[in-house]
C-alpha cells in the first residue's frame, strides 16, 4: 500500500451508522476496512494495520472497551490510534471515563 494511503477501520455493528460512517470517512479520502465485531476488528487491525480505528460504541454498551484494551496488548496494533464514535449519552461511557467527541472534530 502507498505510504500517502490514508486508512481507516471501522469497526460497527449496526447497519444504519455504519453506513453513514462509511460515507463519510471515504468522503475525507480514507481507503476503509470494516469490521462487524472485535473478532473481525483484531484480525483486520493485524492484517492492514490502518492508520486510524473509529470504533462505534453503540447501543450494545461497552463492547468496543474489550476491543481498545486487546489492541494496546497486540504489539502489533497499539500505535494505531482509536476514535470512539458514539450517538447519544451512555452513562456508562461516562462512568468509563471515556470523553464523547462531535463527529464534526474528527
Amino acid at each position: 500500500m502507498d505510504a500517502s494511503t490514508r486508512t481507516a477501520l471501522l469497526v460497527d455493528d449496526e447497519s444504519i451508522s455504519r453506513s453513514a460512517h462509511l460515507s463519510r470517512l471515504e468522503g475525507e479520502g480514507y481507503t476503509v476496512f470494516v469490521a462487524q465485531n472485535q473478532g473481525e476488528a483484531l484480525s483486520r487491525a493485524k492484517s492492514v494495520a490502518p492508520n486510524i480505528i473509529y470504533a462505534h460504541l453503540g447501543a450494545s454498551g461497552l463492547g468496543n472497551l474489550s476491543l481498545i484494551q486487546a489492541l494496546r496488548s497486540d504489539d502489533n496494533c497499539r500505535h494505531i490510534p482509536v476514535v470512539v464514535i458514539k450517538d447519544h449519552l451512555d452513562l456508562r461511557a461516562t462512568r468509563a471515563k471515556l470523553r464523547a467527541v462531535p463527529h464534526d472534530s474528527w
